[in-house]
């Protein structure tokens, strides 16, 4: 869903039927099912915000795509009462490398990164909405649950905060279920590795 420095929140989804449901209401269309893991990565030798970075191996399993290590910078934005991340680079994610899973891995460990752990997306689905001209997913998260993701283009933030919130409202999605952090600190903190 890589948008021009996307602007991004992630959402739980309590209950899937009653969310596929919404989506069904909404005629939204199934773009296509996907699963991979990422690997996420640490310096061994400096400390970095995962709220502003991430480094992550991605394994496709469904659609085949090439293994390929990205890196991710973020900001934290608030306006009002609307908190989303805003990637500092266009497309959201820089790719680094593509080749062999363990050749990844090797390659971040000779550059000074530490693995750090897995986050294996099952049964996702990409769904477009196209009567009110948005995307979302829902993603099944070994050891998360259920969860979604919406995202804007983020050159002008003030634009991507009005989107995002209309989105969530015709999701029927509760602020409190929403939140700007990465998937990859979400998790972390949830089994006690940040």
């Amino acid at each position: 869903m890589a948008s021009l420095f996307e602007c991004e929140v992630r959402f739980f989804i309590k209950d899937i039927g009653r969310f596929e449901k919404r989506l069904e209401e909404l005629r939204a269309k199934l773009l296509y099912p996907y699963e991979f893991n990422d690997y996420y990565f640490r310096p061994t030798k400096a400390t970095w915000d995962p709220l502003e970075k991430n480094l992550r191996i991605r394994e496709w399993k469904t659609p085949p795509n090439p293994t390929t290590i990205y890196f991710v910078k973020n900001e934290i934005v608030s306006i009002g009462n609307t908190s989303f991340k805003r990637s500092l680079y266009p497309q959201g994610k820089v790719a680094l490398f593509s080749g062999d899973l363990d050749l990844c891995k090797a390659l971040l460990c000779d550059l000074g990164f530490k693995f750090w752990f897995v986050l294996k997306k099952e049964k996702a689905r990409l769904w477009e909405i196209p009567q009110y001209g948005f995307k979302t997913v829902a993603e099944y998260i070994k050891g998360l649950g259920w969860t979604g993701e919406l995202e804007f283009e983020g050159e002008n933030l003030s634009k991507a905060k009005i989107e995002i919130e209309k989105a969530l409202n015709i999701l029927n999605i509760p602020r409190d279920l929403v939140t700007f952090k990465p998937i990859s600190v979400i998790f972390a903190e949830k089994h006690g590795i940040l």
